[in-house]
């Protein structure tokens, strides 16, 4: 059953989306305003001691945004050592950006103790696939040639994502794992959107849970999937849907958290079943009272609950 905060959150972000259909109609606008408002009202306090500093990843085709997040209690002397999370945001690859995301990552750098570098990649639909995947991957890439500039240990950079950003997370992992020599050495998926195929059928959860009075429905799955791809995308691309990722023993140990009132609950269950049975060490913890995209909304217990269940799996790596 949803506890009551999440309940209670769920019923004040109806009246929000109400107030912002009442001035706008093109829904990609609303989703973006939506999930902008969802995360200034929901984050709860902000937290103290983490220094920012914005910058310019230089690729061969563009510079892409990104955003640096260091405690300020880490010790100068420890920087070669430390590790950093590439924090890659949700919203279906059309909604959500570094800024929205912003307060939440401070207070993963703040419980974690890791350093953590946020990428505002391209969104679709004005940027469809690869694009977003590309600014990832070239961001990932730079973090592994500039570690030493970075303060941090190039063997120990792991990668991030909710929702959309898990599978841009994974997909990014495995190519790296596939075309350099570099290594992701941990992952940490959150509530995971992994398989694009729009085919609800073949998961319980989205057939229980995706009517839409989770915060994410049906339809809002299948619009991301609509707004993300061309229509002549393979939709089992393993870098679109990292379901299908072939030898998933190329991946690091992963972490998983999923939420019980989730139409993506059962992706997150099945591709942990399958990293376990290909070899892959995997961590997974469930918050059956949440839903889907509840981790940032720092007013909920639940949200600092796994935070802090993140934070002791992120120390031990």
């Amino acid at each position: 059953m949803i506890d009551r905060q999440c309940a209670r959150l769920l019923e004040n972000a109806q009246g929000i989306l109400m107030e912002i259909l009442a001035s706008e109609s093109d829904p990609v606008a609303i989703g973006r305003r939506y999930t902008a408002k969802l995360m200034e009202t929901f984050l709860g306090e902000r937290v103290n001691g983490v220094e920012t500093r914005d910058f310019r990843i230089p690729t061969g085709y563009r510079e892409v945004p990104a955003r640096f997040y260091r405690g300020s209690h880490v010790a100068a002397e420890a920087d070669s050592k430390a590790k950093l999370v590439l924090f890659l945001h949700g919203g279906g690859w059309s909604v959500g950006d570094m800024d929205s995301y912003d307060g939440f990552v401070q207070r993963l750098c703040a419980e974690t103790g890791a350093h953590y570098l946020s990428v505002d990649f391209r969104r679709a639909p004005e940027h469809k696939f690869p694009a977003a995947h590309q600014d990832c991957y070239q961001a990932a890439l730079w973090a592994f040639e500039n570690s030493h500039a970075l303060g941090i240990d190039p063997e120990r950079i792991g990668a991030m994502g909710d929702s959309a950003g898990a599978a841009l997370a994974t997909a990014v992992s495995w190519q790296i794992a596939r075309q350099t020599d570099y290594r992701v050495n941990a992952l940490y998926l959150l509530y995971p959107f992994l398989d694009l195929r729009d085919d609800h059928e073949a998961y319980a959860s989205r057939i229980t849970f995706g009517d839409g009075n989770y915060l994410v429905g049906r339809a809002g799955l299948t619009a991301a999937k609509q707004w993300y791809l061309y229509d002549d995308t393979p939709t089992e691309d393993p870098l679109v849907s990292p379901m299908f990722i072939p030898d998933l023993e190329s991946l690091p140990p992963t972490t998983i958290i999923t939420s019980g009132h989730d139409p993506n609950l059962d992706e997150g269950r099945l591709f942990a079943q399958k990293l376990r049975e290909s070899g892959v060490r995997v961590s997974a913890t469930h918050f059956a009272s949440a839903f889907h995209g509840f981790m940032p909304f720092g007013v909920l217990d639940v949200a600092g609950d796994s935070v802090q269940a993140l934070a002791k799996v992120i120390a031990e790596q």
